[in-house]
């Protein structure tokens, strides 16, 4: 029987399901909802194609570290608004598309599953931008991308570092020209079916909610908020206080998949043409001659490929290059989060507990809260910054 990597190291790519000439692999959740491969014995020939598809099994090179990072802003105020993150993504998006490429990338449905789609009209980027805090399952485009790419498009995909090495992984030595890769620094990914599980205690039906949530954001582009939020009547509402306990658990790193803690790809050098991410740290070191306060675009230029990428986007973006000191802000470009001696105890109480047992537990101790009353006492001495 064929074995694949160990479920501690599996990142879910996808590559094995997308490569089995049989079907015989399925990807399937597992106890905490994250989706893992599963061979069936009936149909395995034991080709052995998903092995050496694995990029755990077979990891890929990386590429050189990028010379200088580059902070950008989309000039276009509406796309800033929709995006989280600057824009750079629409911009290399509207470049392929002009070209007759298509885009793929990670999109939430009506159902609040996080998914990989294909799209080809600028009209269909805006459900491919913003956050999605949750791990998308790529589906089967890696086969549509090797489809696409032999008849001759331009290709763009988007996504995580893990499921770009399992694209590559997947189309094996071929040498695609038009394919340009796409990859984000990555906090980690929960399972959507955690997410889920959060959204349906979320609107258990209660005194400030409407028991029907529709379009989820998970933070906001103004100001770089961290509030989470749904529409509701025409309006749009935050969730505040304990009704952020699933992107609180997320920011603490105490819903990641098991691989995120020891992930390959937290490091200056990329897999990818492109590394994409909010640039934290802008200004810190020097002045950034333009508005950040809708977001600010860490954008590195990882190939040739991808910096000729980049200078055909550059008319319809404000942006500079940085210094590698001042992206120290974004701490999975150098490092796996640190996995929380408590994960399964926060990840069994989402399951089991109400949103505010959750919130309380984790967040709102005893000891949590004499250190904000002592925070906000430093603060306003003027000890503590």
């Amino acid at each position: 029987m064929v074995e694949l990597c160990s479920a501690e190291k599996c990142t879910g790519c996808g590559a094995c399901y997308n490569c089995c000439p049989r079907e015989a692999i399925s990807m399937q959740e597992d106890g905490e909802k994250f989706l893992r491969p599963v061979i069936d014995a009936n149909l395995c020939v034991e080709c052995r194609l998903c092995q050496r598809a694995c990029p755990v099994i077979n990891p890929i090179p990386k590429h050189d570290k990028a010379d200088r990072p580059i902070a950008l802003v989309h000039k276009d105020r509406k796309i800033l608004l929709e995006s989280t993150s600057g824009g750079a993504f629409s911009l290399m998006a509207c470049w392929i598309i002009d070209r007759g490429g298509v885009i793929y990338g990670a999109m939430m449905t009506d159902a609040f599953d996080v998914c990989h789609v294909r799209v080809s009209r600028k009209e269909e980027l805006a459900v491919l931008r913003g956050s999605k805090y949750a791990q998308s399952n790529t589906n089967s485009t890696f086969r549509q991308v090797k489809t696409d790419l032999e008849d001759g498009k331009y290709v763009l995909y988007t996504g995580t570092p893990c499921q770009i090495a399992g694209l590559i992984r997947f189309l094996g030595c071929a040498d695609f020209e038009r394919l340009y890769t796409v990859d984000l620094v990555c906090h980690g990914t929960p399972s959507v079916g955690m997410f889920k599980i959060y959204l349906e205690k979320l609107a258990v039906p209660r005194s400030k909610y409407p028991p029907h949530i529709r379009n989820f954001r998970f933070r906001q582009t103004e100001n770089w908020g961290l509030d989470p939020s749904f529409e509701h009547a025409g309006r749009r509402i935050l969730c505040e206080n304990e009704d952020r306990v699933y992107l609180l658990l997320f920011l603490s790193g105490r819903l990641h998949r098991p691989c995120c803690y020891s992930c390959q790809y937290t490091s200056p050098e990329r897999v990818s043409d492109v590394t994409i991410a909010d640039f934290w740290g802008i200004g810190t070191r020097r002045e950034f001659p333009y508005d950040v306060k809708n977001g600010c675009s860490l954008v590195l230029t990882n190939t040739e490929k991808g910096q000729d990428l980049f200078k055909n986007i550059t008319v319809d973006a404000d942006f500079d290059y940085r210094d590698w000191n001042e992206t120290r802000g974004n701490h999975q470009l150098y490092a796996p989060s640190i996995r929380p001696k408590d994960r399964e105890k926060a990840i069994e109480s989402l399951f089991n507990d109400p949103i505010e047992r959750v919130y309380a537990k984790f967040f709102n101790t005893p000891i949590i809260r004499i250190k904000k009353i002592v925070g906000k006492i430093l603060k306003i001495i003027g000890i503590w910054k």
